[in-house]
């Protein structure tokens, strides 16, 4: 019998016992930014209870980076005496966007946040307010995945599972507890998770998805390593699979929206409420080579543009956010012309790509009297040939007129740049070097990263490869680049050149730590 075919099974069964329990728990695990809530959890409750089916959501990454910082009761050096001593000031601040204003001070508060969150801890763990390590297991690694299960009370966070979550389990007491795995900071703490929830609750049925887990089940070499302790893993949109679940076959044309009354809206680390919205699945232009999505293969499907402005009137009307946050890969052109003939209650930002209407500055006005305070882009680079030949679509010179009618519409921009990939040489390097320089006024923020090559792109076949990461569940490769402009040439480019040239340091300063694009749009620049 098929899992899922299984556990329907079960839950018919279960619903026919008295005092069994019922419906769902959706738990979405430490540890991450806590600056807004999770959009696909929401998306899965929407669904739920559009069917009238019993759903239960826990951002238990908030709720988890707010206990651990009161729980530093025993700081032992100044700086962490100081940071504990005012850590309701910070919190306070954090939240107060007139913090937002005064760049220094916004540090600052950062900074102690991060020391009070940090500091408890074992030197095994690495923890910030945006990643958790372990020095002794790895999160792409299975068996290290299922060692986090087996020793659950190790993890950091068992003490909140205790006190916490299992109250809510036993007075729940749910058929189903989901755990939305999106990022490889949560891996091994939704491990963990599951493997408490195994030991402690034996009967409740595990099930498994998110943004990391679809991607390892998109590998050609998947071959489910964890059937003894998660019960069910779900591949991209869970909707389906967990209506399916409770024995609802849904309309392919049904579509949901999210349901957010899960949130404590106040206690999220930003300056008011942040809503997160997807417009649609996949990007709608899929050609990047250096994309591990393109590797993936994953469709594009959008929403009708009338359908989200109706979702985003009715999740205003509920929630009253103070700021949208549009989560898909690359918003569409048309998407964005439905936004700029309209004004809303709310500032927003989110990823473009860069497109000809961008170019004109009564259409990018227009976007700033819709909300539009800030876009992010991905440049990737300065070089031409470069940007051709990985099929980023872009071209250099419209990309200039982008960042400049925007800059004249005063919406800031987050630009990304990425270095290294295998057909970029040193003089390519020196181009975008040289274009930023040229722009430097037009940009906002940059974001620049190091080449990782997805280990089953089209290029991984034709290149020389090793492990970038020992683990079965690693997603990338490392390279011999075919033009000798390794890892360490482009680091010692980046740090000697790059990032030191006096137009593009300023840029780099400006750059929020820890919460980076989660909260520039709220610098002011």
């Amino acid at each position: 019998m098929h899992r899922k075919d299984a556990l329907l099974v079960y839950h018919s069964s279960a619903n026919q016992e008295t005092g069994k329990g019922f419906g769902l728990l959706l738990i979405y695990p430490p540890w991450g930014k806590a600056c807004e809530p999770p959009a696909g959890v929401a998306l899965l409750a929407g669904a739920l209870k559009r069917h009238n089916l019993a759903c239960t959501v826990i951002d238990a990454n908030l709720e988890a980076q707010i206990v651990f910082a009161r729980a530093n009761n025993h700081p032992s050096d100044r700086w962490t005496k100081r940071a504990v001593a005012h850590l309701d000031r910070n919190l306070a601040d954090i939240r107060n966007p007139a913090l937002y204003n005064a760049i220094d001070r916004y540090r600052q508060r950062v900074m102690d946040l991060n020391r009070v969150v940090s500091s408890p801890l074992d030197s095994r763990y690495r923890l910030t307010l945006a990643d958790y390590g372990d020095g002794l297991l790895s999160p792409v690694n299975s068996r290290d995945l299922l060692a986090s299960a087996q020793t659950f009370s190790d993890n950091p966070f068992f003490s909140y599972f205790e006190t916490l979550i299992a109250p809510r389990i036993e007075s729940i007491r749910p058929l189903f507890i989901g755990i939305s795995v999106c990022f490889l900071s949560q891996a091994l703490t939704a491990f963990a998770l599951a493997g408490w929830i195994r030991s402690r609750f034996p009967d409740i049925k595990i099930i498994m998805g998110g943004g990391l887990v679809t991607s390892w089940m998109s590998s050609p070499l998947w071959n489910n390593p964890f059937e003894s302790l998660v019960d069910l893993m779900v591949k991209g949109n869970g909707e389906r699979a967990l209506l399916e679940l409770f024995g609802v076959q849904p309309d392919i044309k049904e579509r949901y929206t999210p349901d957010f009354d899960f949130c404590d809206w106040d206690g999220y680390l930003a300056p008011g409420r942040i809503l997160p919205l997807r417009t649609a699945t996949g990007c709608y232009w899929s050609k990047c080579r250096f994309c591990p999505e393109t590797a993936e293969g994953g469709r594009y499907r959008p929403e009708r543009n009338q359908d989200i402005l109706e979702d985003l009137t009715a999740l205003c009307r509920r929630h009253r956010p103070d700021h949208v946050h549009f989560v898909d890969d690359a918003l569409s052109p048309s998407f964005l012309r439905s936004m700029a003939g309209h004004t809303f209650p709310f500032t927003w930002y989110g990823f473009v790509r860069f497109t000809r209407d961008l170019t004109d500055p009564v259409f990018c006005s227009a976007l700033y009297r819709s909300g539009c305070r800030m876009l992010k882009l991905g440049l990737e680079s300065g070089d031409q040939t470069v940007l051709d030949r990985m099929g980023k679509g872009t071209d250099l010179k419209l990309a200039a007129r982008v960042l400049a009618a925007l800059k004249q519409a005063k919406i800031t921009t987050y630009v990304y740049l990425l270095f290294g990939t295998n057909f970029e040489t040193e003089s390519a390097a020196e181009k975008t070097l040289d274009f930023v320089v040229d722009h430097s006024r037009e940009i906002g923020f940059l974001n620049t990263a190091i080449f990782n090559l997805p280990r089953f792109s089209e290029d991984a076949a034709l290149l020389e490869t090793d492990d970038f990461y020992a683990g079965d569940l690693s997603l990338y490769l490392s390279f011999t680049h075919p033009l000798g402009w390794d890892r360490r040439k482009v680091r010692h480019f980046l740090e000697r050149r790059f990032k030191k040239h006096p137009a593009i340091a300023p840029i780099l300063r400006r750059d929020p730590p820890f919460f980076t694009s989660n909260h520039a749009m709220f610098i002011r620049t």
